[in-house]
C-alpha cells in the first residue's frame, strides 16, 4: 500500500501547488497542537486584505454572539471567538484563491457548505471538537485541485457529469485517472505535514468504515451529503449511520439552516 502511494506522490508531484507564504502561515498555525496567536496577529497584520476579510466576518451574522459588537482588533476577536475559530477563517480565506483558481468551478463554495455542515454536526453530537470539525470539512476536497490543475477541462467535464453523485465521481475518477480526489487530497495533506486526523479523514471522508477515526470522516461524509448540488442522487448509507451509532433523519430541515448560515459566509465576501 506505501509504494502504491509513493508512486502516486511521484507520479503527481509537479502538480501539487506550493505554497504561498500567507498560505504557509496559515498551515504553520494548523500544523501546531494550539493556535498561535501572535503568530495569527502577525500575519493579519502583513497582509491588510486578508485582515479585512476576517475581522467583515468575524463581525458578520455568521458568529451570531459576536453580531451586537465590533471587534476592532485581532486581539479582540481571539478573547471573543478563540483562537482556533479565527485559524479556522484565515485557513479558509488564504485557500480561497487556490480553490477559485485551481480548483473545479464551485470548489470553493461547496467546501464552505460542508465546512458548515461539519461544525453543525459536531455541536449536536459532541463527538469532536466543532472548530476542529470545520476544518476537516473546508479540506475535505483539496484533492480535487490536484486534478483539475493535471487534467485541466478534462476533469471538469467529468466533475460535471458527475453533478453531485459522490459515488458516479469516484467510479468517473478511478477510471479515467487511475485515482480518487480522497486519495490525491490526503496525498496533499501529508506533503504539507498536516496532522494525521486530517490526512485520514480525508482518503476516507467517502468509506468512513475505513478510516482510523470514523467519526471525523463520517461528519465530513453526512455533512458533503447534506449539502450537495443534487441531494437526492447522494444517498447517506443505513450502514455508515449504524456503525456510527447515529441517528439521523431531518436533512431537509438541517440543509436549510446549514445553508443558510454558511451563505452568510459567502455574502460577506462577496464585496472583495
Amino acid at each position: 500500500m506505501q509504494e502504491d502511494f509513493d508512486t502516486i506522490a511521484e507520479h503527481y508531484n509537479d502538480y501539487l501547488p506550493p505554497l504561498s507564504e500567507p498560505m504557509s502561515k496559515a498551515l504553520d498555525a494548523l500544523r501546531a497542537p494550539q493556535a498561535d496567536t501572535r503568530a495569527l496577529s502577525r500575519l493579519l497584520m502583513q497582509d491588510t486584505i486578508l485582515a479585512s476579510k476576517t475581522f467583515k466576518l468575524v463581525n458578520s451574522a455568521y458568529f451570531s454572539s459576536t453580531s451586537s459588537k465590533h471587534l476592532s482588533s485581532i486581539n479582540k476577536a481571539l478573547m471573543s471567538l478563540g483562537a482556533m475559530k479565527v485559524k479556522n477563517i484565515i485557513i479558509a480565506l488564504v485557500l480561497q484563491k487556490l480553490y477559485d483558481s485551481e480548483g473545479p468551478a464551485d470548489l470553493f463554495r461547496h467546501s464552505v457548505f460542508c465546512a458548515t455542515a461539519c461544525e453543525f454536526l459536531a455541536e449536536q453530537y459532541k463527538t469532536i471538537n466543532p472548530d476542529d470539525a470545520f476544518i476537516l470539512g473546508f479540506l475535505h476536497d483539496i484533492g480535487q485541485v490536484v486534478l483539475k490543475s493535471k487534467y485541466g477541462s478534462e476533469y471538469e467535464n467529468v466533475h460535471k457529469t458527475a453533478n453531485g453523485n459522490y459515488e458516479m465521481l469516484l467510479k468517473l475518477e478511478n477510471e479515467k485517472f487511475g485515482v480518487t480526489h480522497s486519495e490525491l487530497g490526503a496525498l496533499l495533506c501529508k506533503k504539507w505535514k498536516m496532522p494525521a486526523i486530517l490526512v485520514d479523514t480525508i482518503k476516507f471522508h467517502h468509506a468512513p468504515k475505513a478510516a482510523t477515526i470514523p467519526f471525523a470522516a463520517g461528519f465530513v461524509y453526512l455533512a458533503d451529503r447534506i449539502v450537495a448540488i443534487n441531494p437526492e442522487s447522494s444517498t447517506v448509507s443505513p450502514d455508515v449511520l449504524d456503525y456510527l451509532q447515529i441517528s439521523f433523519t431531518d436533512v431537509a430541515q438541517s440543509r436549510e439552516k446549514i445553508m443558510a448560515r454558511a451563505n452568510v459566509f459567502l455574502r460577506e465576501l462577496s464585496d472583495f
